[in-house]
């Protein structure tokens, strides 16, 4: 496995896709979704060596217990899809979910974003973050839904609350753009990591938002992606 800090080697990827996996956090949050995506989920995520799956907390402990005995990490996430509960509850929900959980993918409060309080905005993720005790926790600042001085701003404030990594989007309606990405990366640098996710479906856009700044991708289409190395081998595939 991948360490959050290693930064990847578009090269190599486009030589061996298959370990464009090791970036890819496997997800199900489909709030129709049943346990049997769930145990679809975490077969895929062992056949292809996904880093994660992502679940939302009801399977938490489904996807602990079909995982098992593997390095297979799962994440859950947090205050979704709108980041509208208050503090006290978006802290119950981790307490809850921590001894199933490898990561937290927590949404911003939008609300107090857009109303541009700052002030709440950074003390409920600083008080988050305190409570994540060495697990990693990622912060969706819902960058569609932001003009550049926004995403520029939502990430300024991730940078300063102690979260590991600041992520585009729920990817329930509009996802991930390359130059949302590029201004992530103006404000965070190297301090933190940056989660591409959303309408991440192909190869081609999954190395994109790689090679822009992100270190790890979040979506539904794993399989889609890993398999474009077995199926178009001239083109992106060498033993």
């Amino acid at each position: 496995m991948f360490t959050k800090f290693e930064k990847p080697n578009i090269e190599l990827i486009k030589k061996n896709p298959r370990l464009i996996a090791q970036y890819i956090d496997h997800t199900e949050v489909n709030p129709n979704s049943t346990a049997k995506d769930i145990k679809k989920l975490c077969s895929e995520a062992k056949k292809y060596n996904f880093y994660l799956v992502m679940v939302l907390p009801y399977y938490a402990p489904l996807a602990k217990k079909l995982l098992g005995g593997t390095k297979i990490k799962i994440g859950v996430v947090m205050g979704f899809p709108f980041g509208a509960q208050c503090t006290e509850a978006k802290l119950a929900e981790m307490k809850k979910a921590y001894p199933f959980a490898d990561e937290f993918d927590f949404v911003i409060n939008r609300q107090a974003f857009k109303n541009k309080d700052y002030g709440f905005v950074l003390k409920e993720l600083k008080t988050l973050a305190k409570a994540k005790r060495g697990k990693i926790m990622k912060v969706i600042i819902e960058s569609p839904e932001l003009t550049d001085k926004e995403i520029y701003k939502a990430s300024r404030l991730v940078l300063a609350s102690g979260a590991d990594f600041v992520k585009t989007a729920v990817g329930l309606k509009a996802g991930a753009k390359i130059n949302d990405i590029k201004i992530m990366k103006k404000v965070v640098g190297d301090k933190i990591r940056i989660k591409a996710s959303g309408g991440i479906k192909d190869f081609k856009t999954a190395l994109a938002m790689l090679a822009a700044g992100a270190s790890r991708l979040g979506t539904s289409h794993g399989v889609e992606i890993i398999k474009v190395g077995f199926s178009n081998k001239k083109t992106y595939f060498h033993e």
